[in-house]
């Protein structure tokens, strides 16, 4: 009697992991969906500009974008290797949903020459 409640546990217990292993796939399956349906693919391609979100932290009003960099190149449609602008040395690789493109701002002069002279008050002082 005991080899067959041996035998019978054992398929249960394969029967029960099997289950298990379906419902992680039916969930798996769920949790990408949800999550290729809040993300927008976007592709770079190489000499592009781009910025980089920040990890992030407690600091309120901190940017939460650095940059820009330079993508260097793309390992496939979501991974990036990018290059800080300013130090050539610094290189990354990062998914893409951590990019955005860079948009180039321009201040316009009379702005520029205020906050020249504010800055130059406060050295003063």
């Amino acid at each position: 009697m005991e080899g067959n409640q041996h035998e019978e546990y054992s398929r249960q217990w394969k029967k029960a992991q099997e289950l298990a292993n379906q419902h992680l796939f039916k969930a798996q399956t769920k949790q990408k969906k949800y999550y290729d349906d809040g993300t927008k693919s976007v592709k770079y391609n190489p000499g592009d500009l781009v910025l980089l979100k920040a990890p992030p932290q407690a600091r309120k009003f901190r940017n939460r974008w650095n940059g820009p960099f330079k993508i260097i190149r793309g390992f496939s449609e979501i991974t990036y290797e990018i290059q800080n602008i300013t130090n050539e040395k610094q290189k990354s690789i990062v998914p893409c949903n951590r990019l955005k493109p860079y948009i180039a701002r321009d201040v316009p002069a009379k702005q520029e020459q205020e906050i020249v002279r504010e800055k130059s008050r406060n050295d003063s002082h």
